[in-house]
């Protein structure tokens, strides 16, 4: 009975006491299989041996998965968010698309508002040609006149009262000489006068365009420096219109003889005065450009110090090219271009001033 008893219990104790011994103390004897289950609840490190598989199996799909994430990257397919959002190539092109689409729309609007007052543009555009020519029939002696009165010292209204009155053989008028001139002259009125009735929002798209890649003090900008194109545009085509497009039309018109009358194409005419028009506005511009690049650091005073010289000649270049071939309308334009030169440079003097000031307190 005895030795009956005594091989039962060490077998019915012994499996029941090796795990709860080896798992509580981790003898040696259970080194070989326990560790797994103790690996299995994070309690004791893992072996060598045992651990080298999982990172094993693991790093295949990770080195597969990789040049996925890289080709979606370079794809344009994701976006990184790192304190703000880092478009890739693919997305500022599309960004440009959209800017682009929103101009033309907004150009088409304002072509469409200036083919319903049609009339009414294309008279405010010839009224200087009309005035221009009114004024050589009158006691006004014209530039022309004027002119060698500076030069040779004499009153031009005496010598217009010395000299037999001239009748033009005809009324100075402007011609349409094709059949569809008209209607491509109301298509560039139309064009073009949407296009500077769109400015604030062409302004406006352009700097949201460029605006992800500045700091967030050069953002405040948007609206002064959308403002400031909108207005330096709107002088710079209010000095052609009501000075030099009358000077030039005066001064073109009094190089007619006694038998010569002149009568101009409208298509012709339009497209001088949209030209000077266009012109003078553009370049006008200048100290809205200046104080946007040296925002940038891209411009400094002292380089446009250095550059003077150069920059008289383009502004007489650019004068000569924008005005008609006179001096005095030449003149006009290049004397507030150079004005305007000055003044970016006060600009770009002040501006780097306070990017330098931010820069050093902060």
């Amino acid at each position: 009975m005895a030795e009956d008893s005594e091989p039962e219990g060490p077998t019915d104790q012994g499996p029941e006491a090796e795990p709860a011994t080896f798992s509580r103390a981790g003898d040696p004897k259970g080194s070989g299989s326990e560790p797994q289950e103790s690996s299995g609840t994070g309690t004791a490190p893992p072996p060598p041996g045992s651990s080298m598989l999982p990172p094993d199996e693991a790093n295949p799909d990770q080195t597969a998965l990789a040049p996925g994430a890289a080709e979606l990257a370079a794809a344009g397919d994701s976006h990184v968010d790192g304190g703000g959002k880092q478009m890739s190539f693919l997305d500022h092109l599309e960004e440009l698309r959209w800017r682009l689409l929103k101009g033309l729309a907004a150009i088409l609007i304002g072509a469409v508002v200036c083919l319903i007052f049609r009339d009414e543009l294309q008279d405010f555009l010839t009224e200087p040609f009309r005035e221009a020519a009114t004024s050589l029939d009158s006691a006004d002696p014209g530039v022309v006149s004027a002119i060698r009165s500076w030069i040779v010292d004499e009153d031009p209204g005496a010598a217009a009262a010395e000299e037999p009155p001239v009748v033009p053989p005809a009324p100075r008028q402007l011609q349409s000489l094709g059949v569809m001139t008209l209607f491509f002259v109301g298509l560039q009125i139309a064009i073009i006068g949407g296009a500077v009735l769109a400015l604030p929002v062409l302004f406006y798209q352009f700097w949201q365009f460029v605006a992800p890649g500045l700091l967030a003090q050069e953002k405040r900008l948007m609206l002064p420096i959308v403002g400031l194109s909108v207005v330096c545009f709107a002088i710079g085509a209010m000095l052609a219109y009501l000075l030099v497009l009358p000077l030039g039309l005066r001064f073109f018109l009094a190089l007619e003889s006694s038998n010569v009358t002149s009568n101009w194409a409208i298509d012709q005419y339009i497209g001088f005065v949209l030209r000077l028009i266009l012109g003078f506005g553009i370049v006008f511009e200048m100290p809205v450009i200046t104080l946007f690049l040296s925002r940038l650091g891209l411009v400094t005073p002292e380089y446009l110090r250095r550059v003077r010289r150069y920059a008289i000649i383009i502004v007489f270049a650019l004068a000569a090219i924008f005005t008609p071939p006179d001096p005095i309308s030449q003149l006009l334009m290049a004397l507030p271009l150079l004005a305007l030169y000055e003044v970016s440079i006060w600009v770009s003097r002040l501006t780097n001033r306070k990017r330098a000031e931010r820069e050093t307190g902060g």
